[in-house]
């Protein structure tokens, strides 16, 4: 019994780290950190997203939300200096993905992360999830990629 425990608690070992692995080279999180001014890389993000044609659908204040919530939790120190989250979604790009599959609506609005961190004065993140779609859907979200990849690019002049 001693070595089919030991076999199992080995094989799990084995299989635990094969994830963790595999998740931390594969991760579905993008980050980008560029020197500048928040507010203004900020400005830049929103101008680059109009500028593709696409409306910004919302703005969530990521970084006052959590200010004003984390002494509730225990947290007197915030992370972020300005963190906001861009909401958008390419009418185009949403077509393809949900005739392909019905089920690809949940990838729609697709999202950029903006943030400075209070440690980390003069620096700003640029982050997005790479979307999953159903299978089949690898070449339209390589397109949602290119289209959120771009709208960075866009951001950093």
């Amino acid at each position: 019994m001693k070595i089919v425990t030991k076999f199992i608690s080995s094989g799990l070992f084995v299989f635990m780290f094969l994830v963790s692995t595999i998740s931390a080279a594969e991760s579905p999180i993008v980050t980008q950190k560029i020197e500048g001014d928040y507010f203004e890389v900020s400005s830049n993000i929103r101008t680059a997203i109009v500028g593709k044609g696409i409306n910004v659908a919302h703005v969530l204040p990521a970084s006052n939300m959590l200010h004003r919530t984390g002494s509730a939790y225990g947290y007197s120190k915030d992370i972020y200096s300005n963190a906001q989250i861009f909401e958008f979604c390419s009418a185009k790009i949403s077509q393809k993905l949900s005739r392909l599959n019905p089920e690809n609506i949940v990838l729609c609005p697709f999202t950029i992360s903006v943030y400075s961190l209070a440690k980390e004065p003069g620096f700003v993140y640029l982050s997005y999830r790479v979307p999953v779609g159903k299978l089949g859907s690898e070449a339209i979200v390589k397109e949602v990629v290119a289209l959120i990849e771009s709208i960075i690019e866009d951001a950093k002049w």
